[in-house]
């Protein structure tokens, strides 16, 4: 008689989890490359709509806070100014949008192969990247044309982009896990990133913001954020408590997309 293996979940820990995640980072890799031609080189534009999205929203916001609505910016240029709070909030509503069907469109190996599946929803992270390097290309160019140095804080802007990078996984697997278990979140994502544009000091700081209503802005985690990339570009005050409530946040935020995400895992194949 044959002998036969029975796969039986298990309840793993988030140690042992993301263990079993390491052994298929190749996974994640071709996930990531499967993503970046399906998002470019499989449109018409190809990678020119890396640059034109980004530098349209650029235009747009600059005009509409800087010369329209005249926002202190400290005597920066609105579209430089933007242009740094852009960079970061370009990839997480990159990712956002991405990660909401990233699971659905991947269902034919879902269904039929064991892989850990949150690996979806951090490649759709990593892919994320190329709309950031571009924003930071625009940055650099805006300084160069404004004949004007950066701060010297930016040699802690690695330690934002690790920061935006756990922020994108975090989102991505949130948004992944919510939209395959409700399906009608996929409605509700692009509602949230038009709200969270203009409720996130992108397009102006957070000090424009009268101080009453100042604790709103304390609330949303990407306030932190967009504030801590201004302070390595431009200098000035450190912006410590928001960067505190931004940490506190993020951690919650992101072991807890990934506890739920495995509860949803188990059935991922059912639900799909």
């Amino acid at each position: 008689m044959k002998e036969k293996t029975v796969i039986t979940p298990t309840g793993l820990s988030l140690v042992s989890y993301l263990r079993d995640l390491f052994r298929f980072k190749s996974l994640l890799w071709a996930f990531s490359y499967r993503n970046l031609r399906a998002k470019y080189a499989q449109t018409g534009a190809g990678v020119l709509w890396a640059l034109l999205n980004p530098l349209i929203s650029l235009l747009i916001l600059g005009f509409v806070f800087g010369k329209v609505a005249k926002m202190d910016m400290n005597g920066i240029d609105p579209f430089l100014f933007t242009s740094v709070g852009l960079a970061g909030w370009t990839y997480i509503s990159s990712v956002a949008a991405w990660s909401g069907t990233a699971i659905v469109n991947a269902r034919n190996m879902v269904t039929k192969i064991y892989f850990p599946r949150i690996v979806i929803p951090l490649s759709t992270a990593l892919v994320g990247l190329i709309d950031f390097t571009v924003v930071l290309l625009l940055i650099v160019f805006l300084f160069w044309k404004n004949s004007m140095m950066p701060s010297f804080n930016l040699i802690y802007l690695p330690l934002f982009i690790v920061a935006i990078l756990l922020s994108g996984g975090a989102t991505g697997i949130w948004v992944a896990a919510l939209c395959v278990r409700y399906r009608d979140f996929l409605h509700v994502v692009p509602f949230l990133l038009r709200i969270g544009l203009y409720a996130s000091p992108v397009a102006y700081s957070i000090l424009a913001v009268d101080s009453e209503y100042r604790w709103i802005y304390l609330i949303n985690p990407l306030t932190g954020l967009l504030e801590g990339i201004r302070w390595c570009f431009f200098g000035g005050i450190f912006p410590g408590l928001e960067m505190i409530v931004f940490a506190s946040i993020l951690i919650v935020f992101l072991v807890g997309g990934i506890l739920y995400f495995t509860r949803v895992e188990k059935n991922i194949a059912d639900i799909i």
